[in-house]
């Protein structure tokens, strides 16, 4: 789901430093794969949420919850986003249909 949201198809790789260095779009700008991977943003918001959820499953007899862990790694990413780079600021809702735009968006306002 979260890679659907990103707007990338990709088979990720089981090793963690593997899946880690192919999290980077191919011909993007320095400034959006800082986003991506460089800064961690996304990346470490969609595993630590998927680390929490198993988590929650294991300890706290949870219950697997597959939209749960995308909007929370939404938010957790739009919070860490916008928190990290104060130069733009976008709205939680936009992040959410058009993450690449806003990075995008972000990306003109830093030059």
């Amino acid at each position: 789901m979260c890679l659907e949201w990103l707007g990338y198809s990709s088979v990720l790789h089981c090793d963690a430093q593997l899946h880690f260095k192919m999290f980077k779009p191919i011909g993007v700008k320095h400034v959006i794969g800082r986003c991506w991977r460089g800064g961690g943003f996304i990346w470490i918001g969609i595993v630590s949420e998927i680390w929490n959820h198993r988590n929650r499953v294991v300890f706290e007899n949870g219950h697997v919850d597959l939209v749960e862990v995308f909007s929370l790694t939404q938010r957790k990413t739009w919070s860490w986003v916008t928190t990290k780079e104060s130069v733009v600021n976008f709205f939680y809702s936009d992040w959410c249909l058009e993450p690449q735009c806003c990075m995008r968006v972000r990306l003109m306002f830093l030059f």
